[in-house]
């Protein structure tokens, strides 16, 4: 019979004793049977530091959710029911493209839609000229409905 786990921390506890990859800019951290989250690792350093100089609770879900509430950006890996994706529509865009330069396929992470997190990164400019919705952006003059419109004769 295969010893117990026994966490010496809250971040081994919240993690059940999963491993966490680390890339240059983020961490995919698992929890076991539970998924994983990508989080910058301006935000994760903090967090696990913090969790790793507390004893564990002896509840793991009290030691995740202590561990998760110190984690203002992460995204959570589809299937993941810890959580859901959080944080600042820029500070998700910036943790997408740092996952596609590492080789990380994004297609299996909980990212708000591409055209979202680009115009999060780009917010002045190479849009559509509309606003949300589709409707015309502010300033933008609508086409009169009831005017047709004059064929260029040129």
């Amino acid at each position: 019979m295969p010893p117990l786990f026994t966490p010496k921390n809250a971040l081994q506890s919240a993690q059940g004793g999963a491993q966490t990859r680390r890339f240059r800019e983020f961490v995919i951290a698992h929890f076991d049977g539970e998924g994983a989250i990508s989080v910058p690792n301006t935000v994760w350093i903090p967090a696990a530091a913090w969790a790793s100089s507390r004893m564990a609770s002896g509840n793991r879900l009290r030691d995740r959710g202590l561990l998760i509430q110190r984690l203002d950006v992460f995204v959570t890996r589809r299937g993941t029911s810890i959580a859901s994706t959080t944080g600042a529509h820029l500070r998700l865009a910036k943790l997408r493209d740092a996952m596609k330069s590492e080789g990380v396929d994004v297609k299996e992470w909980n990212f708000p839609p591409d055209d979202v997190l680009d115009r999060a990164l780009n917010p002045g400019g190479g849009g559509s000229g509309r606003g949300a919705h589709g409707h015309p952006a502010a300033g933008d003059a609508a086409p009169a409905a009831d005017k047709p419109a004059e064929p260029d004769t040129k």
